[in-house]
């Protein structure tokens, strides 16, 4: 899967994204941030109907996308998805195992670069 193919896939299912990825055209990492945003946005309201299905929405471009749109998924999104409240310990428990192994790595990567934790690594 490449960026087009990943942002096919996002506005078929979100359609109202359809504007925000418009708007950074060509921009991978900041489609990817807008939909990392929407996520966040439906985890603080606790929509967790919504925030499975943009775990599947991620879980596929990782598992299926080109080296480009993995390093977009792990650096705009799963690294900076915020469990650290309630609501985010339950979405938490939402994420595909391979989604959640991909999350872990980027915030070890991260802890290792920088000798503490990434801001968002609740673990």
């Amino acid at each position: 899967m490449d960026a087009h193919a990943f942002e096919k896939l996002v506005l078929s299912q979100i359609p109202s994204l359809r504007e925000d990825f418009e708007e950074w055209k060509d921009l991978l990492h900041l489609q990817v941030s807008e939909f990392r945003s929407f996520t966040q946005s439906a985890i603080e309201s606790r929509s967790f109907d919504v925030v499975s299905q943009c775990f599947e929405i991620a879980n596929s471009a990782l598992a299926e996308g080109d080296d480009e749109l993995k390093n977009a998924i792990y650096v705009s999104y799963l690294e900076h998805l915020d469990f650290w409240s309630d609501t985010g310990n339950c979405a938490a428990e939402l994420m595909p195992p391979e989604l959640k192994k991909g999350r872990n790595a980027i915030l070890d990567y991260d802890e290792k670069l920088l000798g503490r934790k990434w801001p968002t690594d609740d673990r």
